[in-house]
């Protein structure tokens, strides 16, 4: 079983990047020419609007899958169309997989005993073959080791990744994530907790699946995080649309180049909102080779 941890590092060194692109399907910002086209008004059914960010989907990864090594997924997106939008979802991994992706599935689930299980069995097991299963998810920690565990083991069991949400790149996290205790802040506490399970998953790339979300907008806390957690993977947001900037980004790696995955969503699939003429699948694809040229820059 190879883990998905090497795997990623695989695809991130022949890809030549360590950036992935997040699908957040939202009807609003897609554009209305395209959304006419497909035949979607105000009136259209769940399913109907299920369908067309699948179809939406389909573009974003004909556009990227050759130049990143994964998709993320946010499940929330998918959910508000009920069983329509699961099935949205389950289809976009199919095709992710379909295109050599692997797969982040953000669910940011959280809670304790047989009930974390049940979430991290729904998931991440290969085997039964389950429609949602994906490389790696998030998850966050505020209820604790016993939150933590159950998906740590499930992960760890079928070689899959976990990213809890340690330093967030939302400004509002900073009453929560930034509160000290004995002069350490809750976020570097946090990392304590993941630094077992991460030691103890290190694959051959020497690094691990058992990982942290890290914020590209809290260079001080990545850099902190970083010296904390030498071998677990960051997944690193807040790029793009959210203003992450150099620094953020940078401090998030190691010296060799490797040690996180910078992930944008609104800034590829909408090139439209920011500085192109439509969303289209050619200037999707652009914005995507702009966003590797740029962290590579920053990495070099």
């Amino acid at each position: 079983m190879k883990l998905f941890i090497d795997q990623l590092i695989e695809q991130i060194q022949a890809k030549r990047t360590p950036c992935i692109v997040g699908l957040d399907p939202a009807l609003e910002r897609i554009p209305e020419s395209w959304l006419q086209k497909q035949g979607i008004t105000q009136e259209s059914s769940l399913v109907d609007c299920a369908e067309a960010i699948y179809q939406y989907n389909l573009m974003v990864l004909d556009a990227v899958a050759d130049l990143v090594p994964a998709i993320k997924p946010q499940s929330a997106y998918y959910e508000l169309y009920g069983s329509a939008g699961i099935v949205a979802l389950e289809k976009t991994i199919t095709a992710a997989r379909d295109r050599d992706l692997l797969v982040v599935l953000d669910v940011k689930r959280g809670d304790i005993a047989s009930t974390a299980t049940a979430y991290a069995q729904s998931y991440l097991p290969s085997k039964p073959a389950h429609p949602l299963e994906a490389d790696a998810i998030t998850i966050v920690p505020y209820l604790g080791e016993d939150c933590l565990e159950p998906f740590f083991e499930e992960a760890t069991k079928w070689g899959k990744g976990i990213f809890v949400c340690v330093k967030t790149s939302n400004p509002g996290a900073a009453i929560i994530q930034e509160q000290q205790i004995d002069g350490r802040y809750l976020y570097e506490i946090i990392a304590d907790l993941i630094k077992p399970a991460s030691d103890k998953s290190i694959g051959e790339s020497g690094y691990s699946g058992i990982g942290a979300v890290v914020g590209a907008t809290y260079p001080e806390a990545a850099i902190r995080l970083r010296k904390q957690l030498p071998n677990s993977l960051f997944l690193v947001p807040g790029v793009g649309a959210q203003g992450g900037g150099k620094e953020g980004i940078k401090a998030c790696f190691n010296a060799d180049g490797l040690g996180a995955v910078v992930s944008s969503s609104r800034a590829i699939m909408y090139p439209h909102q920011y500085d192109a003429a439509d969303s289209n699948q050619k200037t999707i694809r652009q914005a995507a080779i702009n966003l590797v040229g740029q962290v590579n820059e920053i990495l070099k």
